[in-house]
C-alpha cells in the first residue's frame, strides 16, 4: 500500500510539490509574528516529507542500473556462446582439411542444410549436386569415419541415407585380425557387425574399416571402434558392438567421394 501511495506521490511530485509549498507559506503568513515557527522546524518538516521522494528516487536508479546489468549479462553470456561455437567449428574445418589433404581419393566438401525424415529414410540434405559430380550412392564420410550414401541427386543438392537409416548396411573389416562382417545400426552411436567367424580373433579398440567387398565403399575407409564383442551361441558366430566416432545429429561438414564412373 505504502509503495503504490509513494508511486502516486512521485508520478505526481510537481502537483504534491506546489501543495506543499503553498500550506508553508500560509503558515509562514499567519505566523509571522509569532516566534513559535522556527526556520530549522521548518527545515526538518521539508525533511521529513521529502525523504520518501529521495528514496524512492535512489531504488528507481538502483532497479535500472540492475536492469541494465542483467542485460548486459545476458548480451556477454551469448558473446561467449558464439566465440566457443565458433572455436569448435575452426577446429572441424581445420580436422576436414588435414583429412583431405592426406587421403588420396578424391573428394568434395558439402555442408549439411537439413536433417530430418525424407522418404521412410532416416536422412541429411547437403548442398552439391550432380553440377559437381555428385551420383548415387556415393560415399558420405567425415574425418571420424562413415557416415552415409548419397541416395537422391538434383542439381545442387543430394539426399544422403545416413548409417543410422535401419535400412542402411555395409560390409566390413576388424583391423588387425581382418575378419569380415555386415555392419547395421543399433542405437546411440552403437552399430552390430554380424555373420563374423566365431573363431576370429577381435578385441575391443580394434579398428573397424570397410572392407572393400562391394562397389560402392572404397577399401579401408574407417567406420568406427570395436566397444564390444559376445558370442552368439545359437549360431555358432560373433556379434560385435561397434561405436561410431562422428556425431550425426550436429553434423554441419562432410565429404562427397566422387568417383569417375557413377556407381548405379
Amino acid at each position: 500500500m505504502l509503495v503504490k501511495l509513494l508511486v502516486l506521490i512521485q508520478k505526481n511530485r510537481h502537483h504534491f510539490t506546489f501543495i506543499l509549498f503553498v500550506i508553508i507559506s500560509f503558515i509562514l503568513i499567519y505566523n509571522s509574528d509569532s516566534n513559535k515557527l522556527k526556520l530549522p522546524f521548518l527545515n526538518n518538516i521539508t525533511s521529513y516529507l521529502t525523504s520518501p521522494f529521495a528514496r524512492f528516487n535512489l531504488l528507481s536508479k538502483a532497479a535500472q542500473e540492475n536492469e541494465m546489468l542483467r542485460e548486459r549479462l545476458i548480451v556477454l553470456s551469448l558473446e561467449k556462446e558464439t566465440l566457443l561455437e565458433y572455436e569448435v567449428e575452426n577446429v572441424k574445418l581445420k580436422e576436414m582439411l588435414d583429412f583431405k589433404r592426406e587421403s588420396e581419393i578424391k573428394m568434395i566438401p558439402a555442408t549439411v542444410v537439413n536433417m530430418g525424415l525424407t522418404s521412410n529414410l532416416l536422412s541429411m540434405t547437403v548442398d552439391v549436386g550432380s553440377e559437381l559430380g555428385v551420383s548415387k550412392n556415393n560415399p558420405v564420410i567425415t574425418p571420424y569415419g562413415i557416415i552415409g550414401k548419397i541416395s537422391a541427386v538434383n542439381s545442387n543438392s543430394s539426399i544422403v541415407q545416413l548409417i543410422s537409416d535401419p535400412g542402411f548396411r555395409i560390409g566390413v573389416r576388424f583391423l588387425p585380425s581382418n575378419a569380415t562382417g555386415i555392419l547395421r545400426w543399433r542405437i546411440n552411436n552403437i552399430c552390430d557387425v554380424r555373420e563374423v567367424y566365431k573363431n576370429s580373433t577381435i578385441s575391443v579398440g580394434d579398428r573397424v574399416v570397410t572392407s572393400g567387398l562391394s562397389d560402392i565403399f572404397p577399401k579401408g575407409l574407417l567406420v568406427g571402434i570395436v566397444s564390444s564383442v559376445t558370442n552368439d551361441r545359437s549360431q555358432f558366430q560373433k556379434i560385435v558392438s561397434v561405436k561410431i566416432e562422428e556425431s550425426l545429429s550436429s553434423i554441419i561438414h562432410v565429404f562427397v567421394i566422387i568417383y569417375e564412373n557413377p556407381i548405379q
